[in-house]
């Protein structure tokens, strides 16, 4: 009887064992034994913000990152365009950050370029997007936002000093590409007398002018110290008056300017007549409103060559 009980016991102690605990054990790993790795995580990639702009974006091989791509694109705000900028290495997309010199204005990218503008050897970025801002006189000629981009051991950075630089180089409100690096190579105070002296000789007619109403200035000698030039614009109501001789002229035979700030000024009695470079190849012409040359006979507006 004793036998049974103890093998009874037996049975219920080995059936207790198996049942007791219902957490499965944990099975031994592989990797227990295998040495760990740190598998590379792959840098951020931003993301590129609104329509690519195939002809300002490029090719372009960088020192320290070898082949890449730039990238413009243009995003739409309340109807403004605002341009973003990229460089593109590998698979990982890296958005140049930059603060609009006007946000409320419409701007439009008119020129990049790649070159060494701080000295390292490495090419930098040069981006010039223009706006707009529609107040004053000159609110509807352009004004260009320089920005330089200096190559750096992890990427790209904004160079503000660079840009001071160039810009405190040249007098210009529209720049180019050759702009920004003569800018760098001119002392600021030369700045002005400098781009007077680069100035074209020769006639420059005011923009818009048609056969019923126009003005040209012809830059007869350009420097530092002034310009003589000389001035015709004309106006006549209708085909018929021009056919007729009902035209009303106005004209300055030998003008000098003399330097005032960074424009030339030309004075005859009361009328004044200011003469600024807007950019390398064009000249913005303003009075004072004094009647000089008769009636409807305009001057003022962006003249080029």
């Amino acid at each position: 009887m004793t036998r049974h009980v103890l093998f009874l016991l037996s049975i219920l102690l080995l059936i207790s064992g198996c049942n007791g605990d219902n957490t499965p054990s944990e099975p031994a790993s592989s990797s227990a034994y295998s040495t760990p790795t740190n598998p590379s995580v792959p840098k951020k990639s931003d993301s590129i913000i609104g329509d690519i702009l195939r002809d300002q974006s490029f090719q372009v091989h960088f020192e320290n990152f070898g082949e890449s791509e730039f990238i413009t694109s243009e995003e739409k705000i309340n109807g403004k365009n605002r341009p973003h900028f990229y460089y593109k290495s590998g698979d990982t997309v890296t958005e140049l950050k930059y603060e609009p010199e006007s946000p409320d204005s419409v701007y439009t990218v008119s020129a990049v370029s790649f070159r060494d503008v701080s000295g390292d050897g490495k090419k930098d970025i040069i981006v010039i997007a223009n706006y707009t801002t529609g107040f004053g006189y000159m609110g509807t000629i352009p004004i260009s936002q320089l920005l330089i981009f200096k190559q750096i051991d992890s990427g790209f950075i904004e160079d503000h000093s660079i840009e001071d630089r160039a810009r405190s180089g040249v007098p210009y409100r529209i720049l180019t590409v050759q702009d920004v690096m003569v800018g760098l190579k001119t002392d600021p105070k030369d700045s002005i007398s400098n781009a007077w002296q680069r100035l074209r000789l020769g006639t420059y007619k005011l923009n818009g002018s048609n056969e019923l109403a126009s003005s040209t200035i012809t830059i007869k000698k350009a420097s530092g110290d002034g310009l003589l030039f000389s001035l015709d614009a004309f106006y006549a109501a209708n085909k018929e008056a021009m056919m007729n001789g009902g035209v009303n002229i106005g004209t300055i035979d030998s003008g000098k300017a003399t330097p005032s700030s960074a424009e030339m000024i030309f004075k005859d009695g009361k009328y004044e007549l200011s003469l600024s470079m807007i950019s390398s190849t064009d000249l913005y012409v303003r009075d004072n409103g004094e009647p000089y040359f008769g009636h409807h006979v305009y001057v003022n507006g962006i003249y080029s060559p």
